[in-house]
């Protein structure tokens, strides 16, 4: 076979003047001395351009520069010697990756026992390593190949199988016919790095230990007015729930549902498989959920690689669960639109979710401090990326026996990628590591992504570096690493991980801020855009707050010694789940988009909206609906009252029938007062149409008093409360809804129109009036009558749309209503504070872009 072409150079000058398609250089040759002077100035005229270049975190920046550390250690090597020798570029085994290649070298030449080197792998069972193989046609057979030779395939799709795969066997069943690769299959990964323990294991009751994220989040205030979550169903899918059982009926519920992948597609629903292994981050993560909404149902899945996660996707979306909270993170597989060609990409899986009616919170990550994007820069040709400055090799300090994972993608075709870039680790004596070559020539299936994933077999600092081998230099070039706590170059901007880099508008990617300061981003909080260019994380949650499962974080303290429990977006991501969770005991009808687009819309505003660090600000839920008092109605003479509902689920579900049945009962028994003034009636109505041919109000009725509906003096009325969903009461129909513009009108409320939005079963009427909003608004509407008013303001153009805010909680004649709006369509519900109350009122509009 031909070896792949060389890559196509230009000058340095050239590069300095375009940089807008550079190719990669020619192999380092010796130059002359002119030559060598000229690489001095095109450097320094380089670093000049990167001193000016604004910072990587300006949201408009289209391509990130590095944010150097504010000192280098002087030890380390930041560049490869002029005579530093290319390494050399062993082609990997059969079609194995090249971790695979070689743990099966290592084997082969007798450094390790097939255990050993398996072990290394991201995830293995005795000798044998879990593995993908991608194939070209029907995948069948060559999982009958691997069940004959000591293979075990667990999943089967399209083009692919999951197996555990004996180390001996990796190369002979890479070469099947129809494989194209074999790539070991990675866990996900945690948003962080520390381990756990529990801070308390005896005397605790329900709420014992509450987050700080609880009333920071406004919370505290729905659960008063009784909304905690009962009837919502909340799936937790993550890697381990050590000690839950420990909590459940204090901190955590008394029941749960689970399913618990104790192997590559292999599950179980004993609650005790999901506590083994000793990781419990999933029930600190579920801790932290169930202090914003304590009362959900609650579904856990430990599910810790792709291939389980989609399948307890699955699961969870045939339980018709609600909202699902994953405070994991995956390595990258797409190219940073939120899209991936894997079938089993956890992107997908959100997709997923969100179809079936789940509405997905996610962890942005915690790699603003380990992540690196910019160009492809090689100012002095040697083939080596430079990361800042002509400085070659990134830094960072880890353990003997550390587990490590370093990702590197690149701007490429995720179909046939023809630019080729190979990733390698070196300690501090520049003697390499490890190393992933995999090919990029444009061939079917090849992807710009390279991996080192395994157990660092020597301590200290190494480095990482970047060398391009063929094809046109990419426009970008973005380097994560998983297990270490920082690099020396990152970019704090475009750190976003897998899934929450999702486009779907449903999912939520949530970032962190810590509770003794929610005016400050967390330091190691992903940030965006995406590389595409979309603003990312979506919203902002508390983190480091209370639980009684901890984290032990010391490193991490704020003013006066504030403790942090449990760091990072892992905890602010399931916050956010919760609130979602509130959202729909109170909106049950809302869907994924709209339970996220609600919480973004209510998010406390942080800087422009939306942004690169905070999204669209920091979570909070507006003022609670108020829980619906039983009151005792007026009673009308033949008429049956309604039944008043109670919050909840149930009730909500219900209310509109309520609203319905209540009507036609007071209908009926009114009918024989209503025939005796049949002729008042007939006349109201010819007035009331005139008028609205003339495009006005409803003309007054000079007529005697009626006597159609003695009037009694009514019981105090209670705090008025809309159910959520639509409640078609409205007689009128399209009659009483109009557009308004920004200023004062005159309305008069008849029997004609009648409120969605009843607090009980009597009659209240109201008007309706819509406008749209073209850019993000101030709002002020007032509402004045010789009554008491009320107020509603909904999404939507329509009679029947979401409540967004409302006014007039205690009786006034004068209510006002303010708050900022996005663009969109809207309607003023104006209504009366006590049933059965008509008459004249004054309406005002007022924006203020």
């Amino acid at each position: 076979m031909l070896p792949p072409p060389p890559i196509r150079s230009s000058s340095i000058l050239h590069r300095l003047a375009s940089r807008l398609t550079p190719s990669f250089p020619k192999l380092p040759s010796p130059k002359p001395i002119a030559a060598l002077a000229l690489i001095a100035l095109a450097s320094f005229i380089a670093l000049t351009l990167l001193a000016d270049a604004p910072s990587a975190s300006a949201q408009a920046q289209p391509l990130a520069t590095s944010t150097p550390a504010p000192q280098t250690d002087p030890v380390f090597p930041l560049d490869f010697p002029p005579d530093f020798p290319v390494p050399e570029r062993k082609p990997p085994l059969g079609n194995l990756d090249s971790m695979l290649s070689q743990i099966v070298e290592r084997v082969e030449q007798g450094i390790s026992t097939a255990n050993d080197a398996a072990s290394a792998a991201p995830m293995s069972d005795g000798e044998s390593i879990a593995v993908t193989f991608y194939t070209q046609g029907d995948a069948t057979s060559l999982a009958d190949f691997l069940r004959a030779n000591g293979g075990d395939p667990r999943i089967i799709g399209e083009g692919y199988v999951a197996a555990y795969v004996p180390v001996s066997l990796l190369v002979r069943a890479s070469e099947q016919p129809g494989v194209t690769s074999v790539r070991a299959i990675v866990p996900t990964q945690p948003a962080d790095d520390a381990p756990f323990s529990l801070d308390s294991k005896s005397a605790l009751s329900k709420g014992n230990v509450t987050s700080q994220g609880v009333a920071l989040h406004g919370a505290d205030a729905w659960h008063a007015t009784g909304y905690t979550g009962a009837g919502v169903k909340v799936g937790i899918i993550d890697s381990g729930f050590a000690g839950f059982s420990t909590l459940m009926g204090s901190e955590l519920p008394a029941n749960v549902i689970v399913r618990c992948y104790t192997s590559l597609g292999v599950f179980s629903s004993n609650r005790a498989d999901c506590e083994a292994g000793g990781n419990n981050h999933g029930t600190v993560v579920a801790e932290s959920l169930l202090d914003i909404a304590p009362d959900v149902t609650l579904y856990i899945s430990k599910a810790g690689n792709p291939y389980d996660i989609k399948a307890a996707v699955d699961w969870m979306v045939s339980q018709d669960v609600d909202v699902i909270n994953h405070s994991r993170t995956t390595l990258w597989d797409g190219p940073g639109d939120g899209t991936s060609p894997d079938d089993v990409s956890p992107l997908k899986s959100v997709n997923a979710a969100v179809s079936g009616g789940a509405m997905w919170t996610n962890a942005a990550g915690n790699g603003a401090q380990r992540t690196w994007y910019g160009e492809y820069i090689d100012l002095d040709e040697d083939g080596w990326l430079e990361f800042a400055g002509g400085v070659e090799l990134n830094e960072f300090e880890i353990a003997p026996g550390s587990r490590i994972i370093i990702q590197l993608r690149w701007d490429d075709s995720w179909i046939n990628a023809d630019t080729d870039l190979d990733l390698y680790l070196f300690d501090s004596d520049l003697e390499r590591v490890d190393y992933s070559i995999k090919p990029q020539v444009g061939a079917p299936g090849q992807v710009p992504f390279e991996r080192i994933a395994g157990v660092s077999r020597v301590g200290g600092k190494h480095g990482i570096a970047i060398r391009g081998v063929s094809g046109i230099t990419p426009r970008w070039v973005q380097v994560h690493v998983f297990g270490v706590p920082s690099i020396e170059y990152y970019t704090e901007s475009r750190s976003l991980g897998n899934p929450a880099e999702s486009a779907n508008p449903g999912m939520l990617a949530v970032g962190a801020s810590h509770y003794w300061d929610t005016n400050t981003i967390a330091e190691y909080s992903s940030r965006g855009p995406t590389p595409d260019g979309r603003i990312k994380p979506d919203i902002t949650g508390a983190a480091c707050a209370q639980v009684a499962a901890i984290q032990v974080l010391p490193s991490i303290r704020g003013p006066a010694g504030q403790r942090c429990w449990f760091a990072g977006t892992s905890q602010a991501s399931p916050h956010v789940a919760g609130l979602a969770a509130l959202v729909k005991d109170a909106f049950p009808n809302y869907t994924p988009v709209q339970i996220a687009q609600y919480l973004k819309e209510n998010a406390q505003v942080r800087g422009a909206v939306p942004n690169n660090d905070w999204g669209y600000g920091f979570a909070m839920l507006p003022a609670p609906p108020q829980a619906v008092a039983t009151p005792t109605p007026t009673r009308v003479p033949g008429v049956v009252p309604a039944p008043t509902a109670v919050n909840g689920d149930i009730a909500n579900r219900v209310s509109a029938l309520e609203q319905q049945t209540g009507l036609l009962q007071q209908q009926t028994g009114l009918m024989q007062q209503l025939m005796q003034n049949l002729q008042l009636l007939i006349q109201a109505l010819t007035n009331r149409v005139t008028a609205l041919e003339q495009g006005g109000g409803v003309a007054p009725v000079a007529t005697p008093t009626a006597t159609a509906t003695p009037t009694a003096t009514p019981s105090p009325t209670p705090t008025r409360v809309a159910r959520p969903g639509p409640a078609p009461t409205a007689v009128g129909g399209d009659a009483c809804i109009q557009p308004i513009q920004p200023g004062t009108i005159n309305g008069t409320w008849t029997t004609a129109c009648v409120t969605a939005n009843a607090p009980d079963s009597n009659t209240y009427y109201a008007k309706f009036y819509t406008f749209t909003l073209a850019t993000r608004s101030d709002v002020a509407i007032t509402l004045s009558a010789a009554n008491s008013t009320y107020l509603y303001l909904l999404s939507g153009a329509g009679m029947y749309g979401a409540i967004e805010q409302r006014a007039g909680d205690t009786p006034s004649p004068t209510n006002t209503l303010t708050t900022t709006l996005l663009p969109g369509s809207y309607t003023i519900e104006a209504t009366t504070y006590n049933p059965n109350v008509t008459g004249d009122f004054t309406l005002n509009l007022s924006l203020r872009r």
